[in-house]
């Protein structure tokens, strides 16, 4: 009874795969790879974040259940494999597919912690998790290091994250229904997504913020000292 409310519905779930799967095949005709690499990426880029989810969510991995799963992660790789000049042509739609793909499982992540109910910081978590699961492990199995998600580039760990932080705040802090809430976390990921490889933008990089707060307790202990007497004064 429980797996029947933790599992997303097919038709949800599987245009993520399909998303997921095609850029991991796009992603290893790129790298040179033969068939088998290319079904490779596939799989764990399509069903890797899933997989994850589920392990951690104590249940038999969704995608060994149902057939319909391996059928688009193969039809997927056949197109990556055998069509990749026509579609790799479409950078922008590529970018848009892998976009849609870390939205899609994003938020499936998110729902599923709140079905299994999760605290909201984990139901937070589980989301972001499963949408860059895929993605890191395909970067781990080629050799990425550090992958994607650890380096400095256009927001991707960070767009699932707040797509994650929307909808579960929707849904549990303002009761709002999950198909709109499933809308708005999608368009701000692919929004955030879309506007930094626009613009250029970068995610954050860490400062260490240790010596400029040094030099201020510094200044301010030298304002606070006592003027030393100034010559010639009364007497």
């Amino acid at each position: 009874m429980l797996a029947a409310v933790l599992e997303p519905p097919l038709w949800i779930e599987l245009p993520a795969v399909v998303a997921g799967a095609l850029a991991g095949a796009l992603f290893a005709q790129k790298r040179g790879l033969d068939v088998i690499g290319v079904l490779a990426l596939a799989l764990v880029s399509g069903l890797g974040g899933g997989i994850i989810r589920d392990v951690l969510l104590a249940r038999v991995p969704l995608a060994l259940r149902e057939s319909w799963y391996l059928v688009a992660v193969l039809a997927s790789a056949l197109i990556g494999a055998f069509f990749a000049q026509a579609a790799s042509r479409l950078r922008g739609a590529m970018l848009t597919i892998d976009a849609i793909s870390l939205g899609l499982f994003t938020v499936i992540g998110a729902q599923g912690g709140l079905s299994a109910r999760l605290p909201v910081p984990s139901a937070i978590l589980l989301g972001t998790i499963t949408g860059v699961g895929g993605s890191v492990l395909r970067d781990v199995l080629v050799g990425e290091t550090p992958p994607r998600m650890l380096r400095r580039g256009p927001p991707y760990a960070s767009a699932a994250f707040l797509g994650a932080t929307l909808y579960v705040g929707l849904v549990e802090g303002l009761g709002a229904h999950k198909g709109i809430a499933q809308i708005a976390a999608l368009l701000l990921i692919l929004l955030v997504r879309g506007v930094s490889l626009w613009r250029g933008w970068d995610s954050l990089e860490p400062k260490d913020l240790t010596p400029a707060i040094l030099r201020s307790k510094e200044l301010d202990q030298g304002s606070a000292a006592p003027d030393s007497p100034e010559d010639g004064g009364e007497g």
